[in-house]
């Protein structure tokens, strides 16, 4: 399987990248947005491609051609904060540039709640990436894509431990390592069990394996 990830400025899409160079039964594309980072993925033998907003949709339209799945690993808070509505559309116009490709299969890790009426009851500063979660989730869920729709809880660096908690409704406001977050991404990815289905995960005593298996 091909499988491009974009967000690999942050930990998770690292952390997922190197999951899927070790397991070495797929290869790994990944989405920069300017070439600062090309010479650090060419380094590891990972294709990468640079686009941005200002490039046509057809430029992003031919570099997806030869994939099979695609995860939103992580997005840039700079970002949204500086023009949040721009963010949105940039995000959206690529999902929907997915139905003049065979790309059919789509991971989003999205914030822990990004229900409307949650966003008065965290900090500020947070809200606007929950609220540009909110419009991506949305879409995902009304498309006809193979999506599975990640909501972690609280992020942290701690060396991942392999075992979660998995609910598709609410459960209490936990901690997950970064590296567990990405391993739930890789398990998504080989199981197929997880299409169509949206969960959140927390730290927990279940293997990654079997909490992906319990998600009906």
């Amino acid at each position: 399987m091909n499988i491009l990830v974009i967000g690999v400025n942050g930990q998770i899409g690292r952390h997922l990248v190197q999951y899927i160079l070790e397991d070495g039964s797929h290869r790994a594309k990944v989405l920069l947005k300017n070439m600062a980072q090309v010479a650090y993925f060419n380094e590891k033998g990972i294709e990468s491609f640079v686009y941005n907003p200002n490039e046509t949709i057809e430029k992003f339209v031919k570099e997806v051609h030869n994939v099979d799945a695609l995860v939103i690993a992580e997005h840039s808070l700079d970002d949204i904060m500086t023009d949040p509505l721009a963010e949105i559309d940039h995000t959206i116009n690529l999902l929907e540039a997915l139905k003049d490709t065979d790309l059919n299969r789509v991971i989003h890790i999205s914030t822990f709640e990004t229900r409307k009426e949650e966003w008065i009851h965290f900090p500020v500063y947070f809200r606007p990436i929950m609220i540009k979660n909110y419009y991506v989730d949305q879409w995902l869920r009304l498309s006809s894509l193979d999506y599975t729709i990640i909501h972690p809880g609280e992020l942290t660096d701690k060396k991942g431990t392999g075992y979660v908690n998995v609910v598709e409704n609410d459960v209490n406001r936990g901690e997950i390592s970064r590296e567990d977050v990405a391993k739930v991404v890789f398990a998504c990815l080989e199981n197929q069990s997880s299409i169509r289905k949206e969960f959140k995960v927390i730290s927990g005593k279940s293997s990654i394996f079997e909490a992906i298996n319990s998600v009906n």
